[in-house]
């Protein structure tokens, strides 16, 4: 399949190179040369596919795009922000950018050339925001997760604090200090795993929205999504364990007195 748009005389049916998602939308994946379509109030006849490209934002989406030959359209469409023009060298970028001004303004002399950079510079700049983005999204997700964890651990260890009195009880009865520490563990982990798998779910699903913003990171890491849950779970076994832990070496007749 053709990649490059041929000189066609504005008067000469009308051509255009198409990319790979409008083929799939239209055309259902099927070879589209030789076959016409219609935009911007013209018809066009496909004589090449490209693969996808983003041209706006680094996260876009996928989008069917469809190239015009500049020398028909060019007068019947002028794009007020200009054209972007690359151009590929092996050597250095800066030695052909003064080679380049010259060729334009041989062709024509008022045109007015803006914007000149190589494609890591416009690349660094394009990556400038989701880099913001990203640090912001990390700050606020440690944070969050540091919060989480503090709370999650005080209120885990209060609630254990606050059975005092039943665990002086158990322990006057007879019931083992290992017993009475596993029961208070497992009963915390199975409110933790609650939480866990109400709580997964909707991080899941808010993920996506993240796609947009953040650019080479897939939002449903699985690393992270496995990581977080497990350090959580340990705060929660700590929190109930060592509350336990201590309150069970306490001389059970102070403990039945704790108020």
């Amino acid at each position: 399949m053709g990649e490059t748009l041929p000189a066609r005389a504005p008067t000469l049916p009308k051509v255009a190179i198409v990319n790979e998602t409008l083929v799939k939308q239209f055309f259902g994946g099927r070879n589209p040369i030789g076959r016409r379509v219609t935009g911007t109030g013209e018809t066009y006849e496909i004589v090449g596919v490209v693969k996808n490209s983003r041209s706006r934002t680094l996260g876009e989406n996928p989008r069917p795009i469809l190239y015009r030959a500049l020398a028909q359209d060019i007068g019947r469409d002028p794009d007020f922000r200009g054209f972007s023009l690359v151009v590929q060298t092996r050597g250095n970028p800066a030695a052909m950018e003064t080679a380049v001004h010259n060729e334009i303004h041989t062709l024509d002399p008022t045109m007015a050339i803006f914007n000149a950079e190589t494609m890591e510079e416009h690349l660094r700049d394009a990556r400038v925001l989701p880099r913001l983005a990203s640090t912001l999204f990390g700050i606020f997700g440690i944070t969050g997760l540091i919060l989480t964890a503090v709370g999650l651990y005080g209120i885990m260890s209060y609630s254990v604090s606050r059975r005092t009195r039943e665990i002086g009880i158990r322990l006057a009865l007879g019931a083992q200090i290992g017993a009475v520490q596993r029961l208070f563990v497992r009963q915390g982990l199975m409110l933790t795993l609650v939480a866990i798998a109400l709580g997964l779910p909707c991080a899941l699903a808010l993920a996506k929205f993240a796609t947009s913003i953040l650019y080479g990171i897939h939002p449903h890491d699985p690393v992270t999504f496995t990581a977080v849950p497990f350090f959580l779970a340990t705060v929660a076994l700590l929190a109930c364990w060592i509350p336990a832990r201590r309150i069970a070496r306490v001389n059970p007749q102070k403990a039945l007195r704790y108020e």
